[in-house]
């Protein structure tokens, strides 16, 4: 039986190439989206519909959570991710949260929490992540002694400042070196954000730029300096090709929410270091 998606949030682009993935490409057979709630900018409700070809436009993000089957939530800035969520998980939904995850440690934890007392499927973050790429690096990562990702972001975003671009790299840093870090410092330098990630064998450093063009991660295996270049046009669909198969699998995959939750946290701390200065433990 076909499953019925809903997305919720049309300001990013990604309503729309999530959209067009599955009912122009059809990627993913079996899945489609059917519903598309849109407040954030409603201006923007008829091109996304259009290009996606999403037959129903819902009232109100409630509907669309009662119509869907699977809910994809789109919307750019993080404090608009909690409650739609959490309603989805009531609901026994499946989610996708997009990038930022959620705003504070203490929502992405509740969700987690309820996704697992639920054994429903949620999954979120930065589609970069799902690089098939990044497997067998990360596995020669954990003995690493040095690592370095390097990706846009920008400080002063209208839509939630260093958080929304940020998370990427806290999300790759997750998946890419683990969560056992202990602290973080952070430097801004004009549009430059330079953040230490100590973990206890490794020291992780985390840089972005508004105008850096491809996600970079560098890692010693104890002898030379390794570089990976993560593809950040395929990254929606190896996004939502983890989240199908996670739907396949029917339950929530325990070490991706920890990473998503550990990212909530370095994310945080980096922001707090920026703000107050100093090293900000994470344990």
């Amino acid at each position: 039986m076909e499953k019925k998606l809903g997305i919720l949030g049309c300001q990013s682009k990604h309503a729309e190439f999530f959209g067009s993935l599955f009912n122009i490409e059809n990627a993913f057979p079996g899945y489609q989206v059917h519903y598309l709630f849109g407040d954030d900018e409603p201006e923007r409700l008829p091109y996304v519909q259009r290009t996606a070809v999403i037959p129903t436009v819902c009232h109100s993000a409630d509907a669309l959570i009662e119509q869907s089957d699977v809910v994809l939530i789109t919307y750019r800035e993080g404090q608009r991710h909690f409650a739609p969520a959490m309603a989805c998980l009531n609901q026994s939904k499946p989610v996708f949260i997009d990038k930022p995850f959620t705003l504070t440690p203490d929502e992405a934890q509740a969700l987690i929490e309820k996704s697992i007392e639920k054994h429903v499927p949620m999954l979120g973050g930065s589609t970069l992540c799902f690089d098939p790429q990044i497997e067998p690096f990360s596995s020669a990562a954990h003995t690493s002694h040095f690592g370095t990702i390097a990706y846009r972001a920008d400080a002063d975003s209208p839509f939630g400042g260093y958080r929304f671009y940020g998370s990427h790299l806290t999300d790759l840093c997750a998946t890419v070196f683990g969560t056992d870090a202990q602290s973080v410092e952070a430097f801004r330098f004009g549009n430059a954000v330079s953040t230490c990630v100590v973990y206890p064998n490794r020291l992780v450093m985390l840089y972005s730029q508004p105008d850096l063009k491809k996600p970079t991660i560098i890692m010693d295996d104890r002898r030379n300096l390794n570089k990976l270049t993560l593809d950040d046009e395929r990254c929606y669909f190896n996004g939502m090709q983890a989240f199908v198969r996670l739907l396949e699998a029917g339950k929530p995959d325990p070490q991706k929410l920890n990473e998503l939750a550990f990212s909530v946290r370095l994310l945080e701390a980096i922001i707090q270091s920026l703000t107050q200065g100093g090293e900000i433990q994470l344990i």
